[in-house]
């Protein structure tokens, strides 16, 4: 039994303190989406409001882990000339440490030591179990098993306890499980366990006011206790998280993660009461050490030394992405002229633009616009989010939920529903596929059902052979890109309501995502809206393959309404109400571009005007040569090279067909910066597809409206991304998603666990960014540069928090276009010159 006097000593909280505490610390959580919807997230989303560097030791501190690559990788990095003295000295000097540059490499002569790690709760004081597994480790593995069952949408048959999720929430669904498991107490290593639980019948609020009583801390050490408990189930945690924010964004309200940290605070009270006394002592000489190094800013204090280190650390990294960005200046600001806006490319220069190619902000865009303006200078293109500023969801014909089309911070406005053209031909096709799918559910119920025999089963396994033999050859036919996107007419309602949309509408949306991308004059006779997808099979990564933003979805779907919006006469009217002069003259079509082959197919051919056929071939033809030099580009990274441009298609796109694929392409890895400017400021340069590049004219936005939407949208859209990626690199075993090779599918779509794990794995799986030689992505945090008046950027921050915190705490990098040539950088309030 538990001793009273041993007991922490802390102020008793009311509820509303301690309610408060456990809102801020499922707050520090970011959310996670299904793996068929996957968008990258920033795993630091919930630190966003602390310094960057105070974020990394308070999940050094809790978690357990740095966000700081190891020394390794800095000294390999000097060693290399990734990073110069030039650069060290610069980093050194932006840090505000009085020290000669010899202590940073006396650093890296040692790994560094992590602190003695902090037993946060009492479960750590517990002593294995008879199977060698330790009490803290059983128990989250028995909350991630029936996280796994609970929130379980697809996979699971059998579940004897599924009944019960109508009666509550996890926290239910786990107190009734937990109550009915036999082999608690032994899996658990703590006698008492389920007979403390078993007594436990109030609701999850009055059995977790119990517990906080019981576990007697203050607000901000309840507060430390809570991140910490939810940092050790951070998959499921992640998972909660999400599905609180698509429910509040929904317009509903949800508290999952709330529920699962209840389960994890009433066990952490159980295990007080059954704990001895010597485990209690333990305990509380830990938490008296917690509460005398806690900080304001919910750090714990280190000792001078180990402060010392971690603020050189800080230094090589931050002096690694200094050697990128002098590099990134140096391109940027290479053959400028006294007119900042000359055009770069001889060829370019004073050619009439016939074809304007709107393609998504996608790095992996870059290299495609680059290579298609280098083989046609009369091609200009531009680049825009990749769903068209279109929020909507696609429902297409037969049983099949509706698709979000669209970044995944957003709630749809408006459903693209695909027609035949009538009612009539609308139901008959529905009865067919609802049909196909009812035979094809029959099957699986049968093979799943537990009345079903192994000889059912074992046969319907060899109706398999023959298509597993045909992929296993690479026999299987590849999909043909863009295949959704044109295969029927649609129509577009309202989301709530189903009302058709009215013209005015319709010029809105067409209106807003003309002037997001700064295109309002000047129009060339063919537009091209080119949307990007992936394609891969037995895959289920294959979402983090496509937009890293909306869902996992290609943009053809959205590329061709954007096309059908823009051609429609009484749109053209209202645009040209709206001051936006479309010529005739003018006609748009879509476009889709896979990222695996670098092949982009254009839809709806039939559809352009013989006036405009020329300018297709000759658009066509010049996707075709820009697809064959961005595979030329790509070949080295994915070991092709030597090939010839034959031999090249043929095997990436065997690579969108091959089962056993683990790497079909490098998706967004390596990204590193994104600019709002002009394209002529980047037109002609290599940015060897790390860079998102959106078109911006701050000469068409005086009020600074447009500029304010990019930062509080694309930008944060680019930085989620590029945490996502950095975070899978620097702490891979807290932040990746592991091995491909060990991974299990979960719930149909909910997510991978690895090996025999019970806790979901989040973020990147290792092969998306390490080749087994080498990382292909480094860690830099992102750079963005904006072509801008400073008051106009200063302004945003005050109107928009998000951007401002990210900016002011370093989780990413500000800079600005200088109007005489260079750029300039935000650091802590101050504008500074970047030298190139």
């Amino acid at each position: 039994m538990m001793d009273s006097n041993a007991v922490v000593s802390a102020p008793v909280l009311d509820e509303v303190n301690f309610q408060g505490a456990i809102t801020r610390a499922c707050g520090l959580i970011a959310p996670i989406w299904p793996l068929d919807k996957w968008i990258a997230v920033n795993p630091f989303w919930g630190l966003r409001d602390k310094p960057v560097k105070c974020a990394e030791r308070i999940l050094d501190q809790r978690g357990g882990f740095s966000f700081l690559m190891p020394t390794a990788f800095y000294r390999e990095a000097w060693e290399g000339g990734r990073i110069s003295e030039e650069d060290l000295k610069e980093s050194l000097a932006q840090s505000g440490i009085q020290s000669s540059i010899q202590p940073l490499f006396d650093l890296l002569k040692h790994e560094r030591t992590p602190e003695e790690p902090l037993c946060f709760s009492v479960l750590d004081a517990f002593s294995a179990n008879a199977e060698s597994v330790n009490a803290a480790d059983a128990v989250n593995g028995e909350i991630g098993r029936l996280c796994g069952a609970y929130f379980d949408a697809r996979q699971g048959r059998w579940s004897s306890a599924g009944k019960k999720k109508d009666k509550g929430g996890f926290f239910e669904f786990w107190l009734a499980a937990a109550k009915q498991d036999l082999s608690l107490d032994y899996r658990t290593g703590i006698t008492g366990a389920r007979k403390r639980l078993k007594e436990i019948d109030e609701t999850q609020l009055h059995a977790v006011k119990n517990a906080v009583t019981a576990i007697n801390l203050n607000t901000d050490e309840l507060e430390v206790l809570c991140h910490n408990l939810l940092m050790r189930v951070l998959g499921w945690a992640s998972w909660s998280s999400g599905v609180d924010w698509r429910t509040c964004l929904a317009g509903e309200g949800s508290e999952a993660t709330e529920s699962l940290l209840s389960a994890l605070l009433v066990w952490e009270a159980v295990a007080l009461e059954c704990a001895s006394n010597k485990q209690i002592k333990a305990r509380t000489a830990a938490w008296a050490r917690i509460r005398q190094a806690l900080q304001a800013d919910g750090t714990l204090s280190l000792s001078a030394a180990n402060a010392q280190k971690a603020k050189l650390l800080w230094v090589w990294q931050r002096a690694f992405e200094i050697g990128y960005q002098r590099k990134f200046v140096d391109i940027i600001s290479e053959d400028r002229q006294a007119d900042r806006w000359q055009e770069v490319d001889p060829k370019s220069a004073n050619v009439k633009t016939d074809i304007q190619a709107i393609f998504c902000i996608d790095v992996r865009s870059e290299v495609m616009r680059r290579h298609l303006e280098n083989d046609n200078p009369r091609v200009q293109t531009l680049g825009f989010a990749g769903f068209f500023g279109l929020p909507v969801s696609h429902q297409s014909h037969g049983p099949y939920s509706e698709v979000q089309r669209l970044p995944g911070l957003l709630a749809p406005a408006y459903r693209l529903i695909d027609t035949e053209g009538n009612t009539a031909s609308d139901s008959t096709l529905n009865r067919e596929l609802d049909q196909k799918e009812i035979t094809r559910e029959s099957v699986r119920h049968s093979k799943y059902s537990s009345l079903s025999t192994f000889t059912l089963v074992e046969t319907t396994g060899l109706a398999w052979a023959w298509k597993l033999l045909k992929d296993s050859l690479h026999q299987k036919k590849a999909e043909q890109p863009g295949s959704i996107a044109n295969a029927r007419d649609n129509k577009l309602v309202h989301h709530i309501g189903g009302d058709p949309l009215t013209i005015s509408e319709k010029v809105g949306l067409v209106s807003g995502f003309l002037k997001g991308m700064s295109l309002t004059r000047d129009f060339a006779p063919l537009l091209v809206f080119v949307g990007h997808g992936t394609q891969t099979d037995n895959n289920p990564n294959h979402a983090g393959l496509a937009c890293g933003a909306c869902g996992g979805q290609s943009g053809g779907v959205n590329a061709r309404l954007a096309a059908s919006l823009c051609n429609d006469p009484q749109v053209r009217e209202g645009l040209g109400d709206a001051g936006i002069q479309v010529p005739e003259s003018t006609f748009a079509i879509a476009a889709e571009h896979c990222t695996v082959t670098d092949e982009i197919t254009v839809f709806g051919q039939k559809s352009v005007p013989e006036s405009h056929q020329s300018l297709l071939a000759e658009l066509e033809a010049s996707f075709v040569t820009a697809g064959r030099e961005s595979r030329k580009e790509r070949a080295t990274p994915l070991k092709l090279n030597g090939l010839d441009d034959k031999e090249l298609l043929t095997s990436m796109r065997r690579r969108t067909i091959d089962w056993s694929e683990v790497r079909p392409e490098w998706g967004l890895a390596n990204n590193a910066a994104i600019i709002f400017a002009k394209r002529k400021l980047t037109r002609g340069k290599n940015l060897a597809g790390r860079v998102f590049l959106h078109d911006y004219d701050s000469e068409l936005d005086a009020e600074g409206e447009i500029l304010e939407a990019l930062l509080s949208a694309p930008m944060m859209v680019a930085n989620w991304i590029n945490l996502q990626y950095f975070a899978s690199v620097t702490a891979p075993e807290v932040y990746g998603a592991g091995n491909k090779l060990l991974h299990s599918v979960v719930g149909g779509n909910l997510g991978v666990i690895e090996g025999n794990g019970t806790d979901l794995r989040i973020g990147l799986p290792l092969q998306s960014v390490h080749d087994g030689t080498y990382w292909r992505h480094e860690p830099l945090r992102l750079t963005v540069l904006i072509d801008a008046p400073r008051e106009r950027i200063q302004a945003i921050f005050e109107r928009q928090p998000d951007v401002a915190r990210l900016v002011k705490n370093e989780w990413l990098w500000l800079h600005r276009i200088l109007p005489e040539g260079g750029q300039e950088r935000f650091d802590k309030g101050v504008w500074k010159n970047c030298s190139g």
